[in-house]
Order: structure tokens, then sequence, then C-alpha cells
């Protein structure tokens, strides 16, 4: 099957699917949604002004943020969790996966210096896509933000992520609980994998790794399962349908997942900014190591991939056996 047939075959299935769940995500009108104070996740142009190019021509760069909202809480107004630069090279089938320290000390745009997950609760995505690309140079084309809630439903909804654990784990704050292995994860268990940082001797940046991990995995699984049955994609879309919500048109929607499926997992670079870990008063912050920032930002800005003398070392290295 040819991927334009592919493509139109899934178009016709997720119309279906919008049609069945109306009133649900993307559905419901913004105060429905708002009333609920459930956690979405969300997926927005980073630029009202601006239109990214999907053809292939150029890379694609996507803020991913983590929020820190539980059950009763919006995603929006909480502390980010994780942020990630996801850039996406679709002519090679690449991507690059750099994930920034949430205490990391920047300055925030019109607030000053701050641990950069604080840019989340001082101005929504928008601040912290503004502030991310201060940092790097970089011009984002996108942002998409889960809480715990919907990220958990997500994973559920197409019946948990296959996930090689590299190390055990055993953590009773985040109750991860472990052994190393290829092992599919629920939602519960993937939150508890992506939240892990007590018992790694890295923490918060082993931790980052760790959620890159469960990134590359996710491609890995839409890639496989689409190349077995195209229609498999329903379930993904129709996970982002009941929890999602966007100003994205479904062609672009589409677009974007199919994209996802062209990603070769055994290409993607998984990296950390790296630095050293500090106190500003009584308060325990991340000063990144600058050369690796600017090197690591110069080579994404060419073609979104990073090149292996620009990869800093794994902050879990140790607990690979590396």
């Amino acid at each position: 099957m040819s991927v334009v047939s592919s493509r139109r075959r899934i178009a016709l299935l997720v119309a279906f699917v919008v049609a069945w769940v109306a009133g649900s995500a993307l559905g419901a009108t913004e105060p429905a949604r708002r009333a609920s104070a459930a956690p979405l996740f969300q997926l927005e142009p980073a630029h009202a002004e601006y239109v990214p190019v999907l053809d292939g021509s150029k890379p694609i760069f996507v803020l991913v943020i983590g929020s820190d909202a539980r059950p009763d809480q919006a995603v929006e107004s909480q502390r980010a969790d994780a942020i990630h630069i996801v850039a996406i090279n679709p002519a090679e089938h690449q991507a690059t996966i750099v994930g920034i320290p949430r205490d990391a000390y920047v300055d925030i745009p019109g607030q000053g210096q701050n641990k950069i997950n604080a840019a989340l609760f001082f101005g929504g995505p928008e601040l912290v896509v503004e502030t991310v690309e201060e940092l790097t140079g970089l011009r984002m084309d996108y942002w998409a933000m889960t809480g715990f809630a919907s990220f958990e439903a997500m994973v559920d909804d197409v019946d948990g992520l296959v996930v090689d654990v590299p190390f055990a784990m055993s953590d009773e704050a985040s109750r991860a609980f472990f052994e190393p292995g290829v092992q599919t994860l629920d939602g519960d268990n993937a939150l508890a994998f992506a939240r892990n940082r007590h018992d790694l001797p890295s923490g918060d940046f082993g931790r980052s790794e760790d959620q890159g991990l469960l990134m590359v995995s996710a491609l890995a699984q839409l890639k496989k399962e689409f190349n077995q049955d195209p229609a498999r994609l329903l379930a993904w879309v129709a996970s982002f349908v009941r929890h999602g919500t966007t100003t994205l048109s479904l062609d672009e929607v589409l677009d974007l997942a199919f994209t996802g499926t062209t990603i070769n997992a055994n290409k993607v670079v998984n990296a950390v900014l790296p630095g050293g870990v500090g106190m500003v008063g009584t308060t325990s912050v991340v000063t990144l190591d600058q050369d690796t920032l600017g090197a690591i930002s110069k080579d994404l800005a060419d073609d979104g991939v990073l090149k292996k003398a620009n990869v800093p070392p794994s902050p879990n290295a140790s607990l690979r056996g590396g």
C-alpha cells in the first residue's frame, strides 16, 4: 500500500473517529473543557504567524512540556516537570531529543533569572517556548504539553508502551519498581518510570534521559504498528481526540502523525544538556554547560540531527555499565 493511499485510508478512519467522539475533547467547547478541570494533552503551533514546513525540506522542532499538574489542576498553571526539544529530520528519517534539566537557571523573558520550570507557571507554554528559543537560538515549530492524568490515559489507550528498561529501578516516591529488560508499561507504570529520580545517581539529569527513552519507545512502537497495519494509527489518533486539544487542522495532525511513522527509532539521539548543580540563596539550581549548549544548538539548527561528536555523556552511564 502506498503512503498516499494509506494516508487517505487513515483520513477516512480518523474522520469517523472524530464524529464518533463528538462532545469529547476536540468536540467540546472551550468553557466545557475548562469546567471539567481535566488535564489535557495540548498541541499547538509555537508561533501564530508562522506556518511550519512539513514537506521534509527542513527540520521540525517540537518543544515537549510535561506539566507537574495533578488530576484536579490545569496543566498550564503549574511548573514544568519535563522539558525536551524534539528535532525531526523527515528527509533522513532521524530525530534528536534534547532534555533540558528542569532546575536549569536561565533568563526567563520578563521575569529575570529563575529555574526554567517556572516559565510555565509565569506565562504558560508560550513563555516556555520563548525562554527555550532565547536559550538555544532555535525556533520552535510546535509545542506539546501534557499532565499526569492525560499522559497515563493516552498510554493506556494504545495498550501500553513497550520499553526496554535499561536497569533496575526501585523508588518508593515515584512507585517505580522495575527489573531491566523489555516490558510493556501501562499508563501508571509509564508515569512512574518517567518520574523516577531518587534512586538515580544523576538525579534529574538521569530522569530527563529516561523521559527521552519513553519518547523513543513511543516512536518505535508507532512505526512498528503502522507498518504492520496502517489502521492501527487509528488508536493513536483516537487517543489524541479523546484527551487532546489543538487548533491544528486534521490534515496537519495527520501530517505530523505520518512523519512520526517514518522515523527510524534506532537513529534517534537521546541527550540531556549537562551542567553543574549549585545554590542560589537557599535554592538548588543547575548551571548549564554553555559550551555544550552552544555546540548542540548550532548543530541542531542545521538539519535537526545531533552529530556524534556533540552528544554529551549519558547521565545514566554508570547504571548501564558504560
